[in-house]
Order: structure tokens, then C-alpha cells, then sequence
């Protein structure tokens, strides 16, 4: 019998034209794409694939098997669809991906009031980064993939997948208590020139490379660590200063650290992606809990950066009075990357808010 999985495989093979984008998609190696169709060539008893150009094309037989997995996979949906509406939410599964601040800020609550709703409902969450949680969503490993983006990054949408914008988090700058812009009436990006930074995941860095070059210097980042305490820890110390997204500053506050109103520094988007098509009823309960959660989040500020109440030099701290932003906004795909920004092309197109999207 052909193996269904391997047969996702091919079909993300056909629809990439290459072994190379197909692992890169799936979150593959290269030699593990090209052993699962080697095996499933085995079990077809004739060739799936031929080399063209630089990438591969489908015979004729992988062509069927493609057009009969997409058939069987639609079929399977259907199936599932239809028995989660049976059952409703007196039972159900939910795999979730997604970004650590998200799984540390977001989901314990949502997770809590879904369990209140429908305590049927079995749900999993692993840690990833965008990319990976990205991977693992196309890839039919996860329900729900919780991501985070920068105004200059395209949006993850590629036709197969739905976003449900759940707010903006805006970045903040990290100094010593002591520090000279911790008390500056007017603090700007540029008068950290000259200071050691600490950063974290890779998209982040690429933000801080981003705001300070438009500040017009080049970071000297020292200390790279998805570890948002050990950041803290490092300014605290007086060996860094950093910028991290205020979701992060809600999960911990390290004493001896200022958040000083620097502007510029920007925001960062976060949302649920999630298949196309009708949703399962235990995932749309959670985009739904999701969606309450962040809006009880602190939101973006309406001025260049400092949080109500926090004066300059003080201690980092959080509002919890005003809501992250707005909920199930669509955006639109549009191309990515802003004329400053690591990318290249246009602003996403946001739509106008849309409940009923969750």
C-alpha cells in the first residue's frame, strides 16, 4: 500500500518544482526528501519523478498519484470535519506550534479558558519559531502555528493558509537602571551607538540591525540568546543593553532594568495561522480564546514608546489595562519587505477587523 505520508511529500515536491524547496518547506533535509521518494517510487513499482532543470518534474504516474492524494487528503478533511461536528466540543484535538514568548504570554490563559469551555478538548503545544512552527503547520504536524512577523516581513499566507492577526507587540529598549538614557528627558536610538547589545531569535536581530540602521549605526550585538531572561540578566549585570518585544517584559521583569521611551524601535505582528478552509470547531474555540486573551494584553502605545505610568529609569513593568491590538484582522497577501527594511516590496494590506474570521 502507498504511503499517504510520503505522498504529501511528493505532493510538496510538484507543487515547489524542487527536492531543495520541498525540504525547505517541510522543514526536511534534503536526502530525507529525496529517500521518502525513492521509497515511494519503490512501492509504485515505477519512476515518480524526473530530473528538470535544476529542479524535477512528475511522470505521468506521479501526476495520478498527486492528483489521487489530494482527493484522499480532501476526503480525510471532510471525514474530520464531519465527526468533530458530531462530537462538537465535547471532544477534539488541537496541535499548536508556537513562538516561546507566545506559549509563555498567550497560550497558558487561552488554554485555561478553553479548558473551562470544553474540557474534551486535548490540546498540545510545542515550542518553534516562526519558520519551524510554519513548516510544521504545511507539513499536517500542527492545527495551529502562533507567529510573529515584522512589518517588513511578507506575510506567511501562501494561498494554503489563513491568518488571524491577534495584535501588535511593540519592541522596547532595555538599559542599566544607572544608565545615562535611562533618565535622558528625550532618549534616542542613536545614543546606544556605542553600547554592546544582547538580542535574541534570528528575526530579531535582523529587527535590531533594522531600527538602528535607521538610526543611523550598525549594533554591536555580543550576546545572541533566545533566552529572554538571560537578556535581562545581561543589562542588569551592566555588560548589555538590548530590545525586546513587551510580551517578553511580561513574563519577567529583571530588577536593575529600565525600559526608557526610545522610539523608533518598532512593533512586531502576532498572529494564528491555520489551514485554509472550514476549521475543526476545537480549533476555531481556541483562535476564539486566543483572540480574547491578547485583547486583555497590553497593546501598542500611542506615543514613541513608553508604557502609561512607567516613568524614564523605571523598572521594567507592564499595563495590563489596554488590549494588544486588534483581533482577526485578515491581511491580505501582498509582497513583503518595506524600502528599509531586510526585505524588499510593499506594506501588507490589512483588511478591516473581522470577528467572524475566528
Amino acid at each position: 500500500m502507498l504511503d499517504l505520508h510520503r505522498g504529501r511529500i511528493l505532493r510538496e515536491v510538484a507543487r515547489l518544482g524542487s527536492m531543495t524547496a520541498a525540504a525547505r518547506s517541510l522543514a526536511y533535509t534534503q536526502p530525507a526528501v529525496s529517500h521518502h521518494i525513492a521509497r515511494l517510487e519503490a512501492e509504485a513499482g515505477t519512476p515518480l519523478v524526473v530530473r528538470h532543470g535544476r529542479g524535477v518534474r512528475l511522470t505521468e504516474a506521479g501526476r495520478i498519484l498527486v492528483e489521487h492524494v489530494e482527493d484522499v487528503l480532501a476526503r480525510m478533511a471532510d471525514a474530520e470535519e464531519q465527526i468533530a461536528a458530531i462530537a462538537g466540543l465535547r471532544a477534539g484535538r488541537v496541535r499548536v506550534a508556537a513562538f516561546p514568548t507566545a506559549a509563555g504570554g498567550l497560550l497558558p490563559d487561552a488554554l485555561a479558558r478553553l479548558r473551562a469551555r470544553a474540557p474534551g478538548v486535548t490540546v498540545t503545544v510545542e515550542d518553534a519559531e516562526p519558520e519551524q512552527a510554519l513548516a510544521a503547520l504545511r507539513a499536517g504536524d500542527a492545527d495551529v502555528a502562533v507567529v510573529f512577523r515584522y512589518p517588513y516581513n511578507p506575510p506567511d499566507t501562501d494561498g494554503r493558509l489563513r491568518e488571524v492577526v491577534l495584535g501588535e507587540d511593540p519592541v522596547r529598549v532595555l538599559v542599566p537602571a544607572g544608565h545615562p538614557v535611562a533618565s535622558a528627558r528625550r532618549p534616542r536610538l542613536a545614543d546606544l551607538a556605542g553600547e554592546t547589545w544582547a538580542s535574541g531569535c534570528a528575526r530579531c536581530r535582523d529587527h535590531l540591525r533594522w531600527a538602528c540602521r535607521r538610526a543611523g549605526f550598525t549594533p554591536d550585538i555580543a550576546f545572541a540568546t533566545e533566552d529572554h531572561v538571560a537578556v535581562q540578566r545581561l543589562v542588569a549585570r551592566g555588560l548589555a543593553v538590548a530590545a525586546l518585544p513587551r510580551l517578553a517584559l511580561g513574563l519577567h521583569a529583571e530588577p536593575g532594568v529600565a525600559r526608557p521611551p526610545v522610539a523608533g524601535t518598532g512593533a512586531r505582528r502576532i498572529a494564528a495561522l491555520v489551514p485554509a478552509g472550514p476549521r475543526p470547531p476545537a480549533v476555531a474555540a481556541l483562535l476564539e480564546e486566543l483572540a480574547a486573551v491578547a485583547a486583555a494584553l497590553p497593546g501598542p502605545d500611542s506615543g514613541a514608546g513608553a508604557d502609561p505610568g512607567a516613568e524614564a529609569g523605571a523598572v521594567a513593568g507592564v499595563d495590563p489595562g489596554r488590549g494588544l491590538g486588534q483581533v482577526a484582522v485578515q491581511v491580505g497577501e501582498a509582497p513583503g519587505g518595506g524600502p528599509d527594511g531586510p526585505g524588499q516590496g510593499g506594506q501588507p494590506v490589512v483588511a478591516e477587523p473581522d470577528r467572524r474570521a475566528l
